[in-house]
């Protein structure tokens, strides 16, 4: 609240010590001072009695009324903004991320990965497959999220405007709500989509299983995060949607399935690709202590050459690994995930405060 201030000048020649005057206000709290350093507050009810004073020199008088309750800047606590902002956010995102229609997709993308792929026998003919099925995964679980949150945005853009515009909560409650309340939603297709077609393409044991389903909800997660800043940075939508899809057609290039040597100007940009690493990630799980791969038939053609030694039939699965150049173990793919959440998460905070700032902000 603006406080008003009502300035006057009084000749020390003109107030006499018997002289009094009865200034009225509607403010509570009247302060009286002196240009010369000297001040006198006086505090009474909602009209309040000044009695002017004898000043010594011919100096100014200054009087400013102060509200003693000024209104606070947001209506209510931070807690409570971030409360019933999260129950909101849920109940809106929960009719667009767990639809009808995308729990369809869902369910028949599964069943096609699970025939596709069903119980793949383990040798080198099938390890292309294997491969596939796994960047399947990891490309379908880094797109829907990415896409979803780019179309999201954009439809809520208008009414946060607003509603910041008014003054009715911070931003960073409703931020960190939209994260948090949607975090469960995105995760549930994804972890199923894995129970299911884990054990129907027949992947490594009961241990990698756990850990191949964080490292696929962990992409969706970066894949959603790439979105939310893409549908942040970008006002329209058709722009968003565009980037969005040559970002994730380069990203999915350099993922590492569908090319093992890249120009050595362009090899380092796999290390800004999230699906590499999450990519990466579920490969050393499928070819970490799992059952020796079986050679082809004609050694002459196999690819390994522990393959074509005489009487070798079989291959150490971690012969794979590094056949295919994946030469770190999966702490090392699996860490850098998180670095590329909180990284695009801030960068699309800080682009919705400073840069998309409403007018009254």
């Amino acid at each position: 609240m603006l406080h008003s201030f009502l300035r006057q000048n009084v000749k020390a020649s003109e107030v006499l010590p018997s002289q009094q005057g009865v200034l009225k206000k509607s403010q509570p709290r009247c302060k009286v001072s002196q240009e010369n350093g000297d001040t006198v507050n006086i505090e009474d009810t909602d009209d309040v009695h000044v009695s002017l004073v004898n000043i010594a020199d011919s100096s100014a008088v200054e009087v400013a009324f102060e509200d003693p309750d000024p209104q606070p800047k947001w209506p209510t606590g931070w807690v409570t903004q971030y409360t019933q902002l999260t129950l909101r956010t849920f109940r809106e995102s929960k009719t667009r991320i767990m639809s009808k229609l995308k729990i369809m997709e869902s369910v028949l993308l599964c069943l096609l990965v699970s025939l596709v792929w069903f119980q793949l026998p383990r040798t080198e003919e099938t390890l292309r497959d294997r491969m596939g099925a796994l960047f399947f995964t990891i490309i379908h679980w880094g797109f829907t999220p990415l896409f979803d949150a780019v179309s999201s945005f954009p439809m809520e853009r208008v009414v946060i405007h607003k509603e910041r515009s008014a003054g009715w909560y911070r931003l960073s409650a409703y931020y960190l709500a939209k994260m948090t309340s949607e975090l469960p939603l995105i995760l549930v297709q994804p972890s199923i989509f894995v129970v299911v077609s884990y054990w129907c393409v027949g992947f490594n044991g009961v241990g990698p299983f756990f850990a191949t389903v964080v490292v696929v909800m962990v992409n969706a997660v970066a894949g959603q995060s790439i979105g939310l800043l893409l549908g942040i940075a970008c006002m329209d939508f058709r722009k968003a949607m565009t980037i969005a899809t040559i970002a994730m057609m380069t990203i999915m290039l350099l993922g590492g399935f569908y090319t093992r040597n890249l120009p050595f100007w362009l090899d380092w940009i796999k290390y800004i690709s999230v699906l590499h690493y999450s990519f990466h990630s579920v490969l050393v799980l499928e070819f970490t202590n799992a059952a020796p791969v079986q050679c082809t038939m004609s050694a002459n053609t196999s690819q390994f050459s522990q393959c074509m030694q005489p009487n070798v039939t079989h291959i150490a699965s971690e012969e794979v690994l590094k056949f295919y150049n994946v030469d770190l173990t999966f702490w090392h793919y699996f860490l850098p995930l998180f670095a590329f959440i909180v990284i695009f998460r801030v960068a699309g905070y800080l682009v919705l405060r400073f840069v998309y700032r409403p007018n009254s902000a």
